[in-house]
């Protein structure tokens, strides 16, 4: 579900024009990283607040609106032996709102480590009942397109 919330604000950005996609994507980020970032450590190995993720998704967007997803060994999304994204969420985030064709993935031998940012875990985080509605919402068209 965390690929739902970072499609919507991608989407928001080819023009969608839906605000709230923002503040639902900064949100995330601070239940996610805040902890971390309030205590100065970086997160992604650069980012210290919210506004780095929004400024760094902004940017992706427009490299990746004019000139596609590089497909490059570089670039490639890696996943674990069980197809889960190792990293690189914002990437194919990116590449499913601009409908991308191709998406390049690097299969690799360890194990997702972080924790499944799931329903429940939106639950947990506190979400609102309203907004969790939204994101099953966007969650299904996403993983239908």
């Amino acid at each position: 579900m965390d690929l739902a919330v970072k499609w919507r604000f991608f989407r928001h950005l080819l023009g969608g024009r839906d605000r709230d996609s923002e503040h639902l994507y900064r949100w995330h980020i601070e239940k996610r990283s805040g902890a971390r970032m309030r205590v100065g450590l970086t997160t992604d190995k650069w980012k210290t607040c919210a506004d780095d993720y929004v400024s760094s998704a902004r940017a992706l967007f427009e490299t990746m609106r004019d000139d596609g997803f590089i497909a490059s060994a570089t670039f490639a999304v890696p996943i674990d032996p069980n197809g889960e994204l190792l990293d690189g969420s914002h990437r194919v985030a990116c590449a499913l709102a601009i409908r991308q064709d191709y998406i390049p993935v690097r299969r690799e031998q360890r194990h997702v480590w972080a924790p499944a940012w799931d329903y429940e875990w939106f639950v947990a985080a506190g979400m609102g009942h309203d907004d969790l509605e939204r994101l099953c919402r966007d969650f299904k068209e996403l993983t239908a397109a």
